[in-house]
């Protein structure tokens, strides 16, 4: 009887063992398969997370430059335009043409030497020794020796006569130390090669001008001081 007892426990001791065995396979099953989904998910995120911003910052950089760099273009092409197109009329409505950083502008109109004298007539008159004071005249990159000639020339209560068909962008950014007076001399002496009878500067102290000019005048060599000063 004891025997027959002793059976029937190991028997039930054997199947506890062999169903905690398989209960333990199962849920390490379970286990690694979870492991293996939340691995994968992982790996899903962090592509979709590096691959998204890339796409949409390609596609704006592909869309965005062109549009930019065209719309650069055309502001300062309309800018020179309506610059030119105070100083010398409509120029048929087409802007002055523009080919390797040269501007070509009409021929000048009209009659210097009336030009000179009315403004003689009704302007205070400069000492001839006059120089104005030393300053920074900067050139920057895009603008033109005429635009910023002007500029300077009339901030020192002078007028620029530009009487010349060319103009000249600038193509590397400049300063010049020194007066109005250099200042326009060492402009004109930098682009006189482009024309074919040369530039003459001119300070025409009594109509508080200065004129770049190619083809001389009478007027000019009685009425003004060429440059530089002797």
């Amino acid at each position: 009887m004891k025997l027959f007892i002793n059976i029937i426990i190991g028997i039930i001791l054997i199947v506890l063992g062999t169903a905690l065995w398989l209960n333990k396979a199962y849920l390490f099953s379970l286990n690694q398969d979870a492991t293996e989904q939340t691995t994968e998910t992982k790996v899903d995120i962090h592509h979709e997370d590096k691959a998204a911003p890339k796409t949409e910052s390609v596609e704006e950089k592909i869309s965005d430059e062109p549009e930019v760099a065209k719309e650069n273009t055309n502001a300062a092409a309309d800018g020179l335009s309506r610059y030119y197109a105070n100083l010398h009329g409509e120029m048929d409505g087409k802007g002055p043409k523009i080919r390797n950083n040269i501007v070509y502008l009409p021929d000048p109109e009209g009659d210097l030497a009336q030009i000179l004298e009315e403004r003689r007539l009704i302007t205070r008159p400069l000492r001839r020794s006059w120089t104005g004071s030393t300053d920074n005249h900067p050139f920057r990159l895009g603008e033109t020796l005429y635009q910023k000639l002007s500029e300077y020339t009339k901030n020192n209560d002078l007028e620029l006569i530009w009487w010349l068909n060319r103009d000249f962008l600038v193509k590397g950014p400049f300063r010049i130390n020194q007066n109005i007076i250099t200042t326009s001399y060492q402009i004109g002496k930098a682009i006189e090669g482009h024309f074919e009878n040369g530039l003459t500067v001119y300070f025409c102290y009594q109509q508080r001008a200065i004129v770049l000019i190619e083809n001389d005048i009478p007027y000019l060599a009685k009425e003004c001081l060429r440059l530089p000063k002797r």
